[in-house]
């Protein structure tokens, strides 16, 4: 192995970084003088204005305003007692206005509308990815963290140290963000040392993008096998990088808390009951006379035998799957193991399973029993089995010993095959006592000399015994989630080209060298490493983290952030269209305590925000996009807006918070064969946060609405239009069955009177009376094709789908 040294001197040769201007986004940040009375938004928003000689527009009336900001914060259409309500009062609407958006943040509305931001941004989902894409039971308590997290205005730094180190804050549950992004775990695909390298590179690769591009903007893991081609990263920063997080594992961890406290009371009652338990079949077996169970690795001796080969004849398995093994030795006199494929023995079997097929039978002579770098011999379907070895010369054996797989052998025999050509049985299961875990009827139970009804009580006690077990060991883990857990740091290594293979040189846990320096010492223990991170992070002068923030929080008020691209602040980004505004919405972020809310409240109660949307030809000419904020800029809302809105519009939302997530599709993970669910009971009624998230699978409808699929980050979605979204929301059975459910609500709420239906259904779809125009057309569709049809009509338009 090279020395650290050498190695380090190797690698600048083969790579230069040339030092160049710091980029901008690298800059400290500098507060700009507000003058005037101006709102500080407005003062930086105007001055950019005046240099391309445009101006505001004219402020939204008070109903487009109150369903701008009710949808914007919360999500949710306002009820047309709260459009109402806005527009009669007689106070200043600046006033009022205040009021409401204070109303808004307060409403447990507001965590769910913009958790989805975030959920987008490290593209959480409930499976994992890749080609297994199984379920992640229980991730679920991530997103209710987040929603709970915003709802509390928890300061954003708590916020980042909660998520890089809830296992010391006491957020286990923010701990989800680490693993939040696909994942195929070491040995998911391959055992061999280089599949298991690589698996352990692709998840570390994925921990280090989700909190370099959400976190702090940059695209660090473009430097995992070379310097990075435009940022000042280089290679030896992201093993650094990698080296913070060395210790983490994806999988579910403990939930502490009140329910983990009450768990953990009930474990000596269920410990007392399990010994009491285990008491009783002990006095069984032996009134019985029958044989201990079979154990995971378990042992059958014999009176010495002379052999060639030897053979196990699998007729059950205790849970009826396949039969499995992951070892099966044959030893000697002498204490030899002559059942390895490095003493010559030949393996053969019955079947092997097809994902077993690449090592055939040797799985079961390569002398492997580490669980976590071998494969088991699994047989091609349940039923009866046989495996043989053969040995490389006669041998005089006196016990077996196997290794299960993924079931226990319940009842086999064992048989060797002596010098004169004749087979020998040495073992055999009858008289032994069942498993805990043997899920037989009595009646398939191969007990000599016992009747049905001991047979019967026996199992009977062995599957009270086996819940018993099974509470222990619920109730001991404590209550489980989807997060990351820690361990000891393994060795983190500089990698040529990122090869796992040719290790370079050990680097210690650092932070790119172009963001400073964090206090971490080579040896840090585990938790240290990504505290410091955390506080690094949450300096108040740290050039990126509030810049990257409030970028997000505008781009999510005005539909494009100031710099428009979002998780990019290195020079393939775009440079901020108002950079001094920026700077000064970010350093206030951080003097006001890192308060999200106090931003939201800060961004729409300016002038800017309050504009109204209608566009003015020769500003169109100057800026057709409204990037400098002449106007505010309509756009089509997002496909969970377009489902809640039309679930409230109904009647229909269940306003259900919290906990498992309803399915929008006919299971619940794995790679293909997903069926979208046409119906919903009042379960899946709920907001579409609450759907339970599948990764790279589209969700029907509203997938067509450029709702991400969690394969990758989408820190800003796109506002495609498309033939298939207006086919999909006029055709679809759940909008027409909605548009029925509205139907009946407006005639419940409305009467007979069909202007008073229409009036009440142009309210709670738009925020506004119809004008006369639209209530003659609107009443002599709804005389000739149905009331439903005219509120099938409202959900396609373009009042009701777009920000306006």
């Amino acid at each position: 192995m090279h020395c650290l040294g050498s190695t380090l001197l190797l690698s600048l040769i083969a790579t230069t970084v040339v030092a160049a201007e710091q980029h901008w986004s690298l800059r400290p940040m500098k507060r700009a003088v507000v003058s005037g009375e101006n709102h500080p938004v407005d003062f930086f928003i105007a001055r950019k204005l005046h240099e391309k000689n445009l101006t505001f527009s004219a402020e939204a009336d008070r109903t487009t305003l109150l369903r701008r900001v009710t949808l914007d914060l919360t999500g949710l259409p306002p009820s047309p007692e709260a459009v109402q309500a806005f527009a009669q009062d007689k106070g200043t609407t600046d006033t009022f206005f205040a009021e409401t958006v204070d109303a808004l943040l307060a409403s447990p509305h507001y965590g769910e509308r913009w958790a989805q931001h975030w959920l987008d941004i490290i593209r959480w989902a409930e499976t994992v990815g890749f080609e297994t894409n199984g379920e992640r039971t229980a991730a679920w308590h991530y997103r209710d963290w987040v929603i709970h997290a915003l709802n509390a205005d928890l300061p954003y730094d708590q916020f980042i140290r909660d998520q890089l180190a809830g296992d010391v804050t006491g957020a286990d549950a923010a701990l989800g963000f680490l693993v939040s992004g696909p994942a195929n775990l070491p040995g998911q695909v391959g055992r061999d040392e280089e599949a298991m390298r690589s698996a352990r590179q692709d998840e570390l690769d994925e921990v280090i993008r989700t909190v370099s591009q959400g976190l702090f903007g940059l695209t660090i893991g473009c430097a995992r096998c070379h310097d990075h081609k435009f940022d000042p990263i280089l290679q030896s920063d992201y093993y650094g990088m990698q080296a913070i997080f060395a210790g983490l594992r994806y999988g579910n961890r403990r939930l502490r808390g009140t329910q983990n406290d009450d768990w953990t009371s009930q474990l000596p009652t269920k410990q007392k009951q399990l010994v009491e338990l285990k008491a009783k079949l002990e006095t069984q077996r032996a009134q019985l006379k029958l044989r201990k169970p079979l154990a995971d690795v378990h042992s059958d001796a014999f009176a010495p035998v002379s052999a060639l080969a030897t053979r196990m004849n699998i007729r059950a398995t205790a849970n009826g799957s396949p039969a499995s093994l992951y070892e099966f030795e044959a030893w000697t006199t002498d204490g030899h193991n002559v059942a390895l494929a490095s003493a010559g023995a030949k393996a053969s079997a019955s079947s092997f399973a097809l994902a077993n097929q690449t090592r055939h039978f040797e799985n079961l002579t390569d002398g492997s029993v580490d669980r976590r770098q071998a494969f088991p011999w699994v047989a091609a379907k349940g039923g009866p089995a046989w495996l043989r070895v053969d040995f490389a010369q006669p041998a005089t054996l006196n016990h077996i010993t196997w290794h299960n797989g993924s079931s226990v052998p319940a009842d086999y025999t064992v048989e060797v095959l002596r010098p004169d050509g004749e087979w020998q049985t040495v073992v055999h299961t009858e008289d032994r006592l069942p498993r805990n875990d043997d899920t037989r009827a009595a009646g398939q139970l191969t007990l000599k000399n016992l009747g049905a009804e001991q047979t019967k009580s026996l199992v009977t006690l062995i599957a009270t015994l086996r819940k018993t077990q099974g509470e222990l060991r619920r109730l001991a883990a404590g209550p489980q989630i989807y997060a990351a857990s820690f361990t000891a740091p393994d060795t983190t290594w500089l990698l040529r080209r990122g090869d796992p293979m040719q290790r370079l040189a050990k680097l210690a846990p650092a932070i790119p060298a172009a963001l400073g320096q964090a206090e971490i010492a080579p040896g840090a223990p585990e938790p240290q490493r990504r505290l410091a991170l955390a506080a690094h992070l949450t300096r108040p002068d740290h050039p990126l983290t509030a810049r990257v923030l409030v970028n997000r929080v505008w781009q999510n008020h005005f539909g494009t952030g100031l710099v428009d691209t979002p998780s990019d602040f290195g020079k393939m980004g775009t440079a901020p269209t108002h950079p001094e505004l920026l700077d000064w919405l970010a350093l206030e972020f951080v003097r006001q305590g890192w308060s999200l809310k106090k931003l939201h409240r800060l961004i729409v109660t300016s002038r800017t925000y309050r504009q109204a949307s209608r566009p003015k030809t020769e500003a169109l000419r100057v800026d057709a996009d409204a990037r400098l904020l002449w106007r505010f800029p309509p756009r089509r809302l997002e496909a969970e807006a377009i489902r809640d809105g039309m679930l409230s519009v109904s009647g229909k939302l269940n306003l259900k918070m919290r906990g498992r997530g309803f399915d929008f599709f006919n299971q619940r993970g794995g790679l293909s064969d997903y069926i979208p669910n046409q119906t919903f009971d009042a379960n899946g009624w709920r907001r579409m946060i609450y759907a339970h998230k599948v990764r790279m699978q589209a969700v029907d409808i509203f997938g067509a609405f450029d709702c991400p699929d969690a394969g990758q980050m989408k820190p800003r979605r796109t506002r495609s239009i498309t033939p298939v979204q207006s086919l999909s929301l006029l055709n679809s059975p759940f909008a027409n069955r909605q548009a029925v459910f509205f139907a009946e609500r407006v005639k419940r709420e409305a009467g007979e009177d069909a202007a008073a239906q229409i009036d009440l259904a142009f309210r709670l779809a738009f925020a506004r009376p119809p004008k006369p125009s639209e209530q003659q057309v609107l009443q002599r569709l709804a005389k000739r094709y149905g009331l439903e049809q005219a509120c099938r009509v409202l959900f396609n338009s373009s009042a009701f789908l777009y920000l306006q």
